[in-house]
C-alpha cells in the first residue's frame, strides 16, 4: 500500500519517526531507553496476564527489551515493527541468545495480520503516538481483533494528562527537566522538541475515549508527575452472552 497514490490507508513508515531508521540510533537506544521490562513483566504475572502458555504480541518492539524479557516466561511472542533497523538489532539478539520462541515481523499496527490462536497479550510501549487519533482508534479496534476474550493490552506512550490551556508551561518543564537529568544519554532540546512537534501524542480524555470505543476495558490507569506519560492495563470485555428466549425461537 505504501506509495501508492490511489490508496488511502497510512503509510506507518513514513511516520514512525527518522531515528527508528538510523543503525546508529538503534545501537545506542538500549542505553537511552530502559523499558523496566523485568519489572513489566513480573506485573502481568501477578496479574494472572502472562504465564508460560500465554501468547503475546509486542507492537513497536524495537530492539526487543520486553520481547526478549516475555519469552522467558511465555509460549509465544511476535515482535512487530516497521523498522528494518530495529528488527535486525532485535535479531542479533535472538541469534546471539538461540531464542526459538520469538517471531520478529516486519509491519505495525495497521498492517501487522494475526494468525494462530487469539493473543492472550498486546504489548505496546512508546508506540502508539506515532500515529494520529483517527489512525489510533483504528490501530485499538485492530488491537483488540486479535486479543482473546478477556486478554489485556499493556500499553505505555507519550500521553497528555495537563489541560490544552497549559501546554506551553508544562511541555517546556519537562523539556528542561529531562535534558537536566539525562546528560549522560544525551537526549538534546532538537530531539525532545522534534517529538513533541511531529509526533502524534494526544490527551488522556481522547485516548481513554478510543480505548473503550475499541471494546476495551480500563482495568488501571497511571499518569506520571510531568503530565507527559501515562500508562494503562486494558482487558478486552467478554462476547456479550447469547440470548437464550432469541436462541429458542
Amino acid at each position: 500500500m505504501a506509495g501508492d497514490p490511489d490508496c488511502w490507508w497510512l503509510d506507518e513508515r513514513a511516520h514512525a519517526g527518522r531515528e527508528h531508521f538510523d543503525e546508529q540510533h538503534a545501537r545506542r537506544y538500549d542505553a537511552k531507553m530502559d523499558a523496566q521490562a523485568a519489572a513489566e513483566i513480573g506485573l502481568l504475572q501477578d496479574a494472572g496476564i502472562l504465564d508460560a502458555q500465554s501468547s503475546v504480541v509486542d507492537i513497536g518492539a524495537g530492539s526487543g527489551q520486553f520481547t526478549l524479557a516475555a519469552a522467558q516466561v511465555c509460549r509465544r511472542v511476535v515482535a512487530v515493527d516497521v523498522s528494518p533497523v530495529m528488527l535486525a538489532r532485535l535479531t542479533e539478539k535472538l541469534e546471539r541468545g538461540a531464542v526459538a520462541n520469538v517471531e520478529p515481523v516486519g509491519a505495525g499496527f495497521l498492517t501487522y495480520q494475526h494468525s494462530g490462536e487469539p493473543a492472550d497479550l498486546v504489548y505496546s510501549r512508546f508506540a502508539l503516538h506515532h500515529l494520529p487519533d483517527f489512525w489510533k482508534a483504528i490501530a485499538l479496534c485492530r488491537i483488540a481483533a486479535m486479543l482473546r476474550p478477556g486478554g489485556a493490552l499493556r500499553l505505555w506512550d507519550v500521553v497528555y494528562s495537563f489541560e490544552p490551556a497549559d501546554a506551553e508551561r508544562r511541555i517546556e518543564a519537562w523539556i528542561t527537566q529531562t535534558m537536566a537529568a539525562d546528560v549522560e544519554h544525551g537526549w538534546t532540546r532538537p530531539e525532545l522538541a522534534e517529538h513533541v512537534r511531529d509526533e502524534h501524542s494526544t490527551f488522556t480524555w481522547l485516548l481513554e475515549a478510543m480505548i473503550e470505543r475499541a471494546g476495551l476495558d480500563i482495568l488501571d490507569a497511571h499518569c506520571d508527575a510531568s503530565g507527559m506519560f501515562a500508562r494503562y492495563l486494558c482487558q478486552k470485555r467478554p462476547a456479550p452472552a447469547a440470548n437464550t428466549d432469541a436462541a429458542r425461537a
